[in-house]
């Protein structure tokens, strides 16, 4: 990730003492042109708590996060003792090892939300959004450093592949195709792209899969002709981008790929720390 300290927070380094960060100011910025962000959730911690580690398998917790956006037992009960809020403990609170928040509402694409969060002297922050709609992608801060020199501080977040289901780009509003076994499309442990409903661009309605296909095993070998597979690509890695088609009706994938494709970075977050 890339770090730009401003101007601002040098000169104020020459003539402040360092402090503890308690009360910080959160700009994030959706820079994708058709991926929206599912709530947000914001971690203030220590050095022994890892959201998510690049090159390690996902945890439940992260899986219902890229797969599905949920954080906590509020949005989802199946997720109980799986989630976030099994992992870090009770919102709003000081958890010893961390304190985090979930910020309700989607972030819609080219917009900038500003929030103040009480870090609660913690040392380290990690922020995390599903992209939608994808299968299992994420924007992922990963345990920065909290500043404490007053200034302003800007970070670049990439976009992460969860990799605990294929990416088979296949809109799960369709009722034409299920799971293997029966089951719908869409959410935690189940293939198809979530967040179909929030595009700002119509989804497909006909792709027969990318990384999973209709129809067919992980090694190719024939199942249900209107069924697909829910596997995993894991472990944890920068995210490949979508695939994409042009055709609503046909083709491989149910995303647009003169729409929903992004390049990294896909979002900017902005951490102020205020003057004491």
């Amino acid at each position: 990730m890339k770090l730009i300290k401003t101007a601002s927070a040098i000169a104020l380094a020459c003539s402040s003492s360092v402090l503890m960060a308690q009360t910080i100011d959160i700009q994030i910025t959706n820079l994708t042109h058709a991926q929206h962000f599912t709530p947000r959730l914001v971690i203030a911690h220590d050095n022994t708590v890892d959201a998510f580690e690049p090159g390690v398998e996902a945890t439940s917790a992260l899986a219902w996060l890229a797969e599905a956006g949920v954080i906590d037992d509020a949005q989802n009960a199946a997720s109980s003792g799986q989630n976030f809020e099994a992992l870090l403990g009770p919102t709003d609170t000081d958890n010893s090892s961390n304190t985090w928040h979930r910020i309700d509402g989607l972030s819609a694409p080219s917009t900038t939300e500003n929030y103040t969060f009480d870090t609660m002297d913690k040392t380290h922050l990690s922020i995390l959004a599903m992209l939608i709609p994808t299968n299992d992608a994420f924007a992922g801060l990963d345990s920065i450093k909290i500043p404490t020199t007053p200034g302003t501080y800007t970070y670049m977040v990439n976009a992460y592949d969860a990799g605990t289901e294929l990416n088979d780009e296949l809109n799960s509003t369709r009722t034409d195709i299920v799971a293997q076994g029966g089951t719908p499309l869409g959410g935690y442990g189940a293939p198809g792209v979530a967040g179909a409903g929030a595009s700002p661009v119509p989804l497909g309605v006909g792709g027969m899969g990318v990384a999973a296909k209709v129809g067919f095993a992980e090694d190719g070998s024939a199942i249900g002709a209107n069924e697909v597979v829910d596997g995993t690509d894991g472990p944890v890695h920068i995210h490949r981008n979508v695939l994409g088609d042009t055709s609503l009706t046909d083709g491989a994938s149910d995303l647009v790929s003169t729409e929903h494709r992004w390049l990294n970075p896909v979002a900017r977050v902005t951490i102020t720390i205020p003057a004491s």
